[in-house]
């Protein structure tokens, strides 16, 4: 039987280890065989003779291949002697070993080939310096070297008409047959590649060395295979100036948002970027991942303000993979795995939970919660059913199977007129509760034809189905019952012996998750796109683009009516259903224009683009059904039903242009100008220009540089300056909407009506954003250094904010263009690739400062403190008041300034900071001793990427962080027994006691219920700094050597492991995940955050 090398090694070893015993097996001397072979190879006549002797033979199938020919007339003879007949025209001997018979090389043979001279040569740049350490490899194999400090290798060949890949960073890679040579001289050329690598930008592409604005690029290979189910999850920790939060881990949403340099704005135009996938208005979570060929982030305003009045915070360019000329391709990426939490609470168990109530009782004045016997059966678990010791939250989010798995079909191919990619993908998603399962299905479909030499079509067809279920609680959905499962305490039954469901204050996470309450939803999306070419003259090109996005959705929402035991049933019944869709008809053309004359080139673009968006919805809602298991509206009941609805719709007219001119690709030169009419605006304010200018020199591309610095590849300065602005402001800010239900008596008859209940603004305007930007690319040593710097001024103004009107009017409050908001900030972007030895290593790290503040609120109001914005601080700002420690003593209290409470030992004091004339005066009050002690509002983000592979193994490690802000804990998260809540073990641990009345005590003193509200208030106390660097994955594969997979017919396969959101550093509230609820800083609803582990497969045929 033929084997591998390697097994054939350990064969070997085993062999002689085992002393094989020929007289446990039957001599080859005696045994006969009686075979016949005609014209036969060696490798079959070895396995007619196994088949015929029983005995196992075992050879190197390299060494018996070239062996053919091999007769033998049919007579009885042993089987030594027939192993000498077929072998007597070869170099191989043989030997038993027990049953098994090995061949092997005769020494002669092995002295022949050790005799065999190796190939040796030296490689060298195009300038003939020795290269050191560049990579000589046999192609198929693993089997290579590396040259010297001179360039110099040797390599002893197993056959004259080998291949040798040789590869070094920062020089293209090259193969060459050596074709029976002993010596061979190779010369690399340098890798230009980066200098020319294309990157995509608004309504078309460009070199990225001739960029002028600040633009970055994440490509297919930075993403794929990780176990990402929402594509807004693919830039975390990747790009520089791009804040990306999970703030949940719940199936089909984990509630990812997007920033760019900073948060623009606070109105309700929002501070999400624009999303484009190929030039069309989309959503990243309608993309699979696996179908990115790469995103382009537009940061400045000279890269974005192409896209005028939605390109305020930035825009993201998603380029879907196509079609290749070449036979069919077929390629499929899977893997499959589970999720876990990565961090929860830990709550104390019900005899603790007990010791403590009593404590925060006693320091209350109370009586006992629980008396010493209770406290011991809570303790003993002799009656679980009323001694419980539940702890609910860990059971909830641990009911569900956490599953995930994730399925890629793809297919590729064309010829030189036409080229196809269609790919099918399935994603399944288990919740780690209980009944949540989140399924989806996607297609892409990108078609390319050269219908003429001048006269080109890209067609685009992209559509998903996803599905959504959860349980849900009588009055809440899934994130509110787990928020339920924090509050409530060990000492409540789950579900007892007798089948009845213990609760608290209506709530049983236990109860719920075993009704029959559900949530399902269900959405379908589908883009279509299609764009026509033709080339009018050579560099003129006229195309015009036509695209449609449709949404559907169907959320269903039911409440069983549930018995909790004999005193205690929820009712009734009730079922909300709402269903709507929505549509985004595109329209596009442009006129290209592209000339070179000399060492001037020349590009320009002019455009028209119309978009127009409808939506609709209906909602209708009844209860008191006959039972749990019908879901019909209409088998509900009459009585208290609501059905309503609504539509809406908005349009966007645009005309847009951009000019591009470089010298020599030395002096570079952008403008562009868009030029937007929106329905959202009144008629007289309702078109707006967005221009923008920029500029770049190659410094690189200078004598001096050229001639004295040949190890720079690539420097260039660039500077850029833009106007862009903000269309989110609502479909109809500017007109004076009725609103109906509302009844009036005329003559004692009531009758119903509408009314206005809004002023609005008739003279409401875009908000208004100015970019400067200033940057430095550098790229040294061949490619193998890497540096992007910008520093950037964002000022947002005309934000809309909400201004009060006088009372006697009854009308609600009026929006006006009043705010602002200023952004000032710096990004660095390194990349540094290196080989050692047969080692690629890469290590790409990113940071980012941001400096947000408020510079201007409406009517020259500094501070509105209940939307936490104030004049010269952060958005998201939290405002209170300043700790000093805790009280230790009620002479501490006698002595120190009075507090905005009634203060006990224990408790949290509060420091005196002003007063009305300005100085402290010796009381603590809300007006004049609160002030901005932190913000949620993230002043640094950073990521890096390590890779290596070696042999066909690969591995990476991404980190992604966020640093520079504070999260303001309550309710359930920081205070215990909260609402009659839970206590977890860090409290219990660090709480003041009487006997250990420390002031820089990590928890106040225990109080039951919300008793002692006074020391929860908004302080520096509760404030705690949420940075975090978390590990967002690791991966580890291999890839068969292509020797291998050329034998088994495909042209890739490589295996691997990935782990996702594995476990982060940070000093927040033990158990609590600082990246999650960035914004709010509190805990109910919510659902964990989780980790990913998967294993996969990519093979292409």
């Amino acid at each position: 039987m033929k084997i591998s090398f390697y097994g054939f090694t350990i064969l070997l070893i085993t062999a002689q280890l085992l002393m094989a015993d020929i007289s446990g097996a039957q001599d080859i001397r005696k045994a006969n065989v009686t075979i016949e072979l005609n014209n036969s190879s060696l490798k079959k006549a070895l396995q007619v003779l196994e088949k015929e002797s029983g005995f196992n033979i075992f050879y190197l199938s390299s060494k018996v291949a070239p062996h053919n020919g091999i007769n033998l007339r049919k007579e009885s003879r042993s089987v030594q002697k027939t192993l000498e007949l077929i072998l007597q025209n070869t170099q191989l001997v043989f030997r038993q070993e027990d049953k098994n018979i090995i061949l092997t090389e005769s020494q002669k043979a092995v002295n022949q080939e050790d005799k065999k001279p190796p190939l040796s040569g030296k490689v060298t740049d195009k300038e003939g310096q020795g290269l050191p350490g560049v990579s000589v490899i046999l192609k198929g194999t693993t089997q290579g070297t590396i040259t010297d400090e001179n360039g110099a290798y040797q390599l002893v060949l197993p056959e004259d008409n080998a291949t040798l890949i040789f590869s070094f960073v920062g020089y293209v890679t090259q193969e060459v047959n050596t074709s029976g040579r002993t010596s061979l001289d190779i010369i690399l050329k340098v890798d230009e590649k980066s200098l020319e690598e294309i990157v995509v930008v608004g309504y078309g592409a460009q070199k990225k060395v001739n960029l002028t604005g600040a633009v970055s690029s994440v490509s297919a290979s930075e993403i794929e295979n990780r176990p990402i189910t929402q594509s807004s999850q693919a830039l975390a920790g990747l790009v520089s100036g791009v804040t990306v939060s999970q703030n949940s881990g719940r199936p089909g949403n984990d509630q990812s948002s997007i920033t760019i340099r900073g948060m623009g704005t606070f109105s309700g135009a929002g501070n999400s970027p624009l999303i484009l996938v190929d030039g069309l208005a989309s959503s990243m979570n309608d993309v699979d991942p696996n179908n990115i060929k790469s995103i382009s982030v537009l940061k400045d305003a000279a890269s974005a303000s192409i896209y005028g009045t939605r390109a305020a915070n930035g825009v993201i360019l998603i380029e879907t993979k196509r079609g290749s000329q070449g036979k069919l391709q077929v390629g499929y990426n899977s893997y499959i795995g589970w999720q876990s939490v990565t961090q929860l609470p830990q709550f104390l168990e019900s005899a603790d939970y007990a010791i403590m109530r009593n404590e925060a009782n006693a320091n209350m004045g109370q009586g006992r919660a629980y008396t010493d016997e209770e406290i011991e059966k809570f303790r003993n678990g002799s009656d679980p059913d009323k001694y419980p010791n539940v702890p609910h939250l860990k059971n909830l989010v641990n009911s569900g199977s956490g599953f995930q798995t994730n399925h890629n079909l793809n297919f590729t191919g064309g010829d030189s007129k036409n080229s196809f990619l269609f790919s099918l993908g399935y994603l399944k998603q288990d919740g780690i509760v209980a009944k949540n399962h989140y399924d989806k299905y996607n297609f892409l479909l990108n078609f390319d034809s050269k219908i003429k030499n001048n006269l080109t079509l890209k067609v685009n067809l992209a559509g998903n189905a996803a599905n959504t279920d959860e349980p849900r609680q009588y009055d809440g959905e899934m994130m509110n019952m787990i928020g339920f499962a924090v509050r409530q305490g060990p000492v409540f039954a789950g579900k007892k012996s007798d089948g009845t469901y213990g609760y608290q204050d209506n709530y049983s996470p236990e109860a719920w998750l075993a009704s029959e309450s559900f949530v399902n939803r269900k959405n379908k999306y589908f883009l279509g796109g299609a764009e026509l070419a033709w080339e009018i003259v050579e560099g003129l090109t006229l195309s015009g683009k036509a695209g449609y996005n449709y949404g559907n959705y169907t959320n269903t929402s039911y409440a069983s009516n549930f018995t909790f035991d004999q005193f205690k049933t929820v009712g009734p019944n009730n079922l909300s259903v709402q269903s709507g869709d929505n549509g985004l008809l595109t329209l596009q053309s442009l006129l290209r224009y592209e000339k070179q004359i000399g060492k001037h080139t020349i590009s320009a673009l002019g455009g028209f683009s119309q978009e127009s968006f409808r939506e609709d919805w209906s909602r209708g809602y009844r209860q008191n059904f006959p039972n749990n298991s019908l879901y019909e509206l209409n088998a509900g009941s009459a009585t208290g039903m609501t059905a309503t609805g609504s539509g809406s719709e908005w349009a966007l007219r645009s005309y847009f242009g951009r000019v591009n001119y470089a010298f020599n690709e030395k002096y570079l030169f952008e403008a562009n100008a868009r030029y937007d009419g929106t329905s959202r605006f009144p008629e007289k304010g309702r078109w707006g220009l967005f221009p923008s200018f920029s500029a770049g020199w190659r410094v690189s591309e200078e004598a001096f540089i050229k001639d004295n610095l040949s190890w720079i590849d690539n420097l260039k300065l660039r500077a850029s300056w833009g106007k862009l602005g903000n269309q989110n402001v609502g479909n109809y800010p500017y007109q004076n909407l009725l609103s109906l239900g509302r009844n009036y008596t005329f003559g004692g008859t009531l009758s119903s009506g509408a009314a206005v209940t809004t002023l609005a603004n008739a003279n409401i305007s875009w908000e208004k954003t100015q970019i400067t930007d200033i940057g430095l690319d550098l790229n040294i040593f061949r490619g193998k250094l890497g540096l992007v710097v910008d520093y950037f001024s964002k000022t947002t103004s005309d934000i809309l904010y909400n201004i009060s009107v006088s009372q006697v009017l009854g009308l609600n409050t009026s929006e006006v263009n009043a705010g602002a908001v200023k952004n000032t900030g710096m990004e660095i972007l390194l990349n540094y690739n290196t080989r050692i030895g047969n080692v690629n290593v890469g290590i790409v790290p990113n940071f980012s400062y941001v400096k947000n503040r408020v510079t201007k609120l409406a009517n020259g109001i500094q501070q509105d403190i209940g939307n936490r914005r104030f004049v010269g601080q952060p958005l998201n700002a939290i405002y209170g008041y300043v700790a000093d420690g805790l009280f230790t003593s009620a002479d501490d209290i006698a002595n120190y300034p009075t507090q905005p409470y009634s203060a006990q030992p224990g408790f949290v004091r509060y420091q005196d900071i002003s007063g009305p004339n300005g100085v402290p005066d010796g009381k603590v009050d809300a007006t004049y001793d609160q002030k901005v002690i932190g913000s949620t509002f993230p002043k640094y983000s950073f990521g890096a990427t390590l890779n290596a592979d070696y042999k066909g193994f690969d591995f990476s490690v991404l980190f992604q962080g966020l640093a520079g802000f504070k999260k303001q804990m309550g309710s359930y998260q920081a205070f215990a027994f909260y609402n009659g809540g839970q206590i977890q073990q860090w409290q219990a641990d660090g709480r003041w006691t009487e006997q250990n009345p420390d002031r820089d005590a990590e928890y106040p003193k225990l109080t039951s219920l919300n008793m002692g509200s006074g020391t929860l208030m908004t302080s520096t106390f509760w404030n705690r700094s949420a940075d975090f660097v978390r590990v967002k994955n690791i991966q580890v594969g291999y890839s068969l050597p292509t020797g291998v997979t050329e034998k088994l017919k495909i042209s890739r396969l490589r295996v691997f492991f990935s782990g996702q959101n594995l476990f982060s550093f940070n000093h927040f509230y033990k158990g609590w995940d600082p990246e999650m609820n960035q914004n709010t800083g509190d805990s109910s609803p919510f659902y964990p955050i989780t980790g990913v582990y998967t294993f996969g497969v990519n093979v292409k045929f």
